[in-house]
């Protein structure tokens, strides 16, 4: 079976759709300038720009979270397989990591995002 002119079409197209879909999902390059850390008992907002050493109190214990240089990361966390701490550093704004064992999460933003987000509706 030999291909026709339209599915020569149909290809490009679909990889132009793939492709702007990537760039969109994977292509943000700005930066976040605070990160928001949400446990269990309340939030917390910090900025990036200023170094320190954060520890957030979770049902199984504190996690150790660290911002320097305008990036973040988990340092330790007392849940068992540690996946929030080999997620490594994040500083992109939509970049997040999960302690979901110690209910601790962090999200780095953009100074001028909303405070609305689909949870509120």
């Amino acid at each position: 079976m030999r291909l026709k002119f339209f599915d020569y079409v149909a290809f490009a197209i679909a990889i132009v759709v793939v492709g702007v879909f990537v760039v969109l999902a994977y292509g943000s390059t700005e930066a976040g300038s605070r990160i928001r850390i949400q446990a269990a008992d309340r939030d917390y907002m910090y900025e990036l720009s200023t170094n320190r050493e954060i520890s957030i109190p979770g049902p199984l214990g504190d996690t150790e979270i660290e911002i320097r240089d305008g990036e973040v990361r988990v340092v330790y966390s007392p849940c068992r397989d540690d996946i929030c701490v080999a997620a490594g550093w994040v500083s992109q704004s939509g970049q997040w990591i999960a302690c979901l064992p110690n209910r601790v999460f962090v999200r780095v933003e953009h100074a001028e995002e909303s405070d609305v987000d689909a949870q509120t509706f």
